[in-house]
């Protein structure tokens, strides 16, 4: 199924839900007073909303553990070397500075 349409499902439903009831709500008390039908509308509309919801969780479920697992395989990537080959050594570090010859001190002068 399209993930997009699983959201906006997920989203727009429970608005539909509350419209159609409430329609529902307004023919059961002009048609039928004493009987309360307008209870199994509710009842499948409801099982309609947490159905959408669960479709949308699952979705965003999977979603978060691919997403964790591509960070996982980022994170464990090895360079690969300009030859092509992925087994390369890290680089090794900069030589180390010479040390500067001492400066030789300087007598005073003489009087």
């Amino acid at each position: 199924m399209n993930p997009l349409r699983t959201v906006h499902e997920a989203i727009t439903l429970p608005f539909k839900a509350i419209g159609v009831i409430a329609l529902c709500f307004v023919i059961n008390l002009m048609t039928s007073p004493g009987v309360w039908w307008v209870q199994w509308v509710v009842l499948g509309m409801g099982i309609a909303v947490i159905s959408a919801w669960w479709r949308a969780a699952k979705l965003a479920g999977f979603a978060a553990l691919l997403a964790g697992l591509a960070a996982l395989l980022w994170t464990r990537r090895q360079p690969v070397a300009p030859g092509g080959s992925a087994n390369v050594s890290p680089p090794a570090p900069p030589p180390a500075p010479s040390p500067k010859p001492a400066a030789e001190p300087v007598a005073p002068p003489e009087r």
